[in-house]
């Protein structure tokens, strides 16, 4: 499922931009090796939870048939490195992005990403900057006010990842949380979810502190559709920070439900 954003551009629930002019597809935070790596780790992934950035990427590339391809940030963590069954899937993920001849665009955000055997492919480019048209492309972690543009130029930021906590009913008819993905529009930038739908942000976004223009649109299973902002109930202060996954010997705090998907 797709929504319009701009008479060129498409949000794809499978958590993707289509700019149809320029005939690309962008994506943010893909994360190849991830899956391994978490795989290793001791929280584990289920094989499913594996498998499904391979057939939504798969999806994608049967669906619009684009010309180029811009991943904004991670080819995989820990990019210069690659361990056990890494080099296998990050190969297969990259063969599948460049097909015979297709270029692929890297907008990193951090020098160490630009370098690395993640890297090593002649149709893989990398950059800190790239403009398309009139969409610039940028990978900032901390940046949220975004400097305006002339000619009704865009940002397209993949270092934010969007997070929403929305009001639920439990099971049991009780008050709930459920914390979602999200595309976000400032006015100024479309603010991209992660591929990876493991990788998610870990602040929740508060309507309150967001511009009178912004629109966000949540992710559910293979939906996107808008919130209402302007009536989404503040979060308890204790959960509008997520915790990461613990490290070993620490626990995890925060209560927000995740959902994967």
């Amino acid at each position: 499922m797709h929504l319009q954003i701009f008479d060129d551009c498409l949000m794809d629930s499978r958590r993707a931009l289509w700019l149809s002019r320029a005939r690309t597809l962008v994506l943010c935070d893909f994360f190849f090796g991830l899956g391994a790596g978490r795989r290793r780790a001791a929280e584990g992934l289920p094989l499913a939870a594996h498998l499904d950035p391979w057939e939504r990427l798969v999806s994608l590339l049967s669906d619009y048939q684009p010309d180029q391809i811009v991943v904004l940030g991670n080819i995989k963590p820990n990019q210069g490195h690659l361990v056990g069954e890494e080099a296998e899937e990050l190969n297969a993920y990259i063969s599948k992005l460049t097909g015979k001849s297709r270029p692929v665009i890297q907008v990193v955000g951090q020098s160490d990403r630009s370098e690395g055997p993640a890297v090593n492919n002649p149709l893989l480019k990398v950059v800190d900057h790239l403009q398309i048209e009139s969409y610039h492309f940028m990978y900032r972690r901390h940046i949220f006010v975004y400097p305006r543009l002339e000619n009704r130029e865009i940002w397209i930021n993949g270092g934010v990842h969007p997070v929403f906590a929305i009001p639920v009913k439990s099971p049991s008819g009780s008050e709930d949380w459920m914390r979602v993905s999200a595309f976000l529009y400032t006015g100024y930038a479309v603010v991209m979810p992660p591929f990876m739908s493991y990788a998610q942000g870990h602040e929740v976004f508060l309507p309150d502190r967001l511009p009178k223009q912004a629109k966000a649109y949540k992710l559910l299973a293979d939906r996107i559709s808008p919130i209402d902002l302007s009536a989404l109930s503040l979060p308890p202060e204790h959960l509008r920070q997520i915790a990461r996954f613990p490290k070993k010997g620490r626990a995890s705090s925060g209560a927000v439900k995740d959902l994967y998907v």
